[in-house]
């Protein structure tokens, strides 16, 4: 073989076509959508499961009923001092999570609501 026998079938071997690259075989099984729609919809879903566990586990933190009564010295009303006040309802809750390590505590804040 000539020199320029070997050096143009060195030329082919390192500037010449290459065979052409498959997909491989899970790019092919999910399917024909694009690397950011397959990625966001992942990021979609992976947040989604995240808020149903944090949900989960609120429902599931014990919880403690604080009340705060209205003081004796304010039980009568600002406008006509009337002091017989009747509860209206259970009152206004709120819900403060507080951590207890190694647990969370759900504490329910409840304020008495009177009314004449």
């Amino acid at each position: 073989m000539t020199l320029e026998a070997k050096m143009a079938t060195l030329e082919r071997h390192v500037f010449g076509r290459r065979a052409e690259k498959l997909p491989t075989a899970a790019a092919e099984l999910r399917g024909a959508a694009s690397e950011d729609e397959s990625k966001a919809a992942r990021d979609e879903a992976a947040k989604k499961k995240r808020q149903q566990r944090a949900a989960r586990k609120a429902e599931e933190a014990p919880a403690r009923e604080v009340r705060h009564a209205v003081p004796v010295e304010e039980r009568h009303c600002p406008a006509c001092d009337i002091e017989d006040l009747r509860p209206l309802c259970r009152g206004r809750t709120s819900e403060v999570y507080e951590s207890i390590l190694p647990r969370f505590e759900r504490q329910v804040h409840v304020q008495e609501v009177l009314v004449v």
